[in-house]
């Protein structure tokens, strides 16, 4: 038996009012990205200190789409006073 998909209902746009920001990440890392970085070469240079303390490559990550999830309203059952 298949799961019927939900239809998303939120936004989806490019990220134009708020600054990007950057994250690192370790290819075959134990731990996901936590820290923000928001000028590049912050997150350059941790990009550095991880490649390096694992000797693994790591990548810099821009930001370049916003999702906002808006909550579905239809699922609640209005009571009439």
């Amino acid at each position: 038996m298949t799961k019927k998909k939900q239809k998303f209902e939120g936004k989806i746009e490019a990220i134009t009012s708020s600054e990007p920001f950057y994250m690192v990440v370790v290819e075959e890392g134990v731990f996901p990205p936590k820290t923000k970085h928001l000028s590049y070469q912050d997150a350059f240079e941790e990009c550095l200190r991880l490649s390096k303390k694992e000797n693994k490559k790591a990548y810099v990550l821009l930001s370049v789409t916003e999702v906002e999830q808006i909550p579905n309203v239809k699922q609640f059952n209005l009571v009439k006073i």
